[in-house]
């Protein structure tokens, strides 16, 4: 039997709130402390695509930083490519995967969006996991406004 709730273990990051791109762009998420949780999980999603013949190449990159500023790709982690609607991707990543002197990452959608008149609609979350001291909520975003647990 299970006794610790999700919210001890988790903290939730700033999203990229959902949105409808037209255009090429890039999304950023919010940062996770990973000197406050021992990994992190972004989920990227697509909504039904609209327009004439509508395209997207989503290349999702988890990205690094020391001081939650400057930001570089993490080397460690690959990758991945969305290209479909309606679907969801994942990357994770340990605190032991990251660069010297890193402690905060994110992820980095670069969306490159084709068509006539497209209208591409994504989010993305993060999570924060393994809190190093509970709850891991006491981290969340200020964006998280209820949580309820039973």
């Amino acid at each position: 039997m299970y006794t610790e709730q999700l919210t001890q273990r988790l903290g939730i990051a700033a999203p990229v709130a959902p949105q409808v791109l037209t255009g090429t762009a890039t999304a950023n998420s919010g940062s996770v402390d990973l000197s406050k949780f021992h990994r992190a999980l972004f989920l990227f999603q697509t909504g039904t695509f609209g327009g004439t013949n509508p395209t997207l190449s989503a290349v999702l990159q988890i990205q690094e930083s020391a001081d939650n500023t400057a930001w570089n790709n993490n080397v460690t982690i690959p990758s991945a490519t969305v290209t479909t609607a309606s679907s969801q991707a994942t990357l994770e990543i340990r605190a032991d995967q990251l660069g010297t002197g890193k402690r905060y990452v994110r992820l980095q959608a670069a969306c490159t969006v084709g068509g006539t008149s497209p209208t591409i609609p994504i989010a993305v979350v993060g999570f924060g996991d393994e809190a190093a001291h509970k709850p891991g909520s006491a981290s969340n975003d200020a964006s998280v406004v209820s949580q309820t647990v039973i």
